[in-house]
């Protein structure tokens, strides 16, 4: 099997779990959802996912972090902030930090996994996890939401969800095409690349993902057993089973976001602000411009 043949280097992202906080963040993890520890076995695996698929995607951490960090380096939240993120305030992160958090949780429970890049409408702007076992590859995937490993060995994979079907299906060159299927209709949401990254390469790609475009909205999502919640700004959506649910929350955006996600109205005030604070200083730059001409 070729794609076990890899430099060493390319699985030693989380060379130190220690260094990277890994253990800390598992032992806070586990300890939150009552989980005891258990050697690197795929029954262990689906478990830690099961649990970490609690924490949200969301970017207000990010817009925040964005705007009041020291440095470039510092706007990266390591896993010990993220997992005490959620457990203490119900936050999460991206698919950056919280592929980086997961990642990291299962080097240092003794899991050899490496992170891997996405094209969505532009390449390398989303990322997951590859974990092999036994000669066995499996896909996890934080940043969408994906509650479970799913085992990438050639053939089409289906998962049934609380948001509806996931379908995975392979393509030439090691890559995978997730889409999701609703009443018969396939829509296409990524490639996903299953070649390891290098550790300076995926910290380039977190980095550079802090200009993308869904950095100016504020976005979160996560999974219910009622169903997929969704948030754009003000505009908020929850599909079940049962359908969609659509409602305009302007009025009430931080007690909602506080009531469906549990995260306290101050985080959610603190991102909105600053991304308000941004789009004044654009308007006033247009017009300026404006009065040029």
């Amino acid at each position: 099997m070729t794609y076990l043949i890899q430099s060493a280097m390319d699985f030693e992202i989380w060379n130190n779990p220690l260094a990277s906080g890994g253990q800390e963040a598992r032992e806070i993890l586990l300890g939150h959802f009552g989980l005891g520890a258990g050697g690197p076995e795929l029954g262990m695996l689906r478990r830690i996912v099961e649990c970490y698929s609690n924490l949200p995607y969301e970017n207000l951490t990010k817009i925040i972090k964005k705007f009041t960090a020291g440095s470039a380096e510092e706007r990266l939240r390591g896993p010990v902030e993220v997992v005490r993120g959620y457990v203490d305030c119900h936050t999460g992160g991206t698919c950056f930090s919280l592929t980086y958090c997961l990642g990291s949780i299962l080097a240092s429970a003794g899991y050899r996994c490496y992170p891997v890049m996405a094209d969505m409408k532009r390449p390398n702007i989303h990322c997951a996890l590859v974990v092999e076992m036994n000669e066995r590859r499996f896909l996890v995937d934080p940043g969408y939401l994906v509650g479970e490993p799913v085992e990438l060995a050639g053939s089409p994979v289906r998962m049934e969800t609380t948001f509806g079907v996931v379908e995975i299906r392979p393509r030439e060159g090691g890559r995978y095409d997730l889409f999701t299927l609703d009443a018969g209709e396939r829509k296409w949401r990524y490639t996903v690349k299953t070649a390891p990254v290098s550790h300076a390469a995926f910290m380039r790609y977190w980095q550079d993902s802090f200009a993308l475009p869904m950095m100016n909205n504020l976005l979160l999502t996560r999974l219910t057993p009622q169903g997929h919640l969704y948030v754009k700004n003000h505009h908020f959506r929850m599909k079940g089973a049962h359908g969609k649910v659509n409602e305009n929350i302007r009025s009430d955006f931080e007690s909602r976001i506080a009531a469906d996600f549990g995260i306290p109205p101050g985080v959610t005030a603190r991102a909105r602000e600053h991304l308000e604070r941004l789009k004044r200083t654009w308007r006033a730059r247009e017009a300026a411009e404006r009065e040029k001409a």
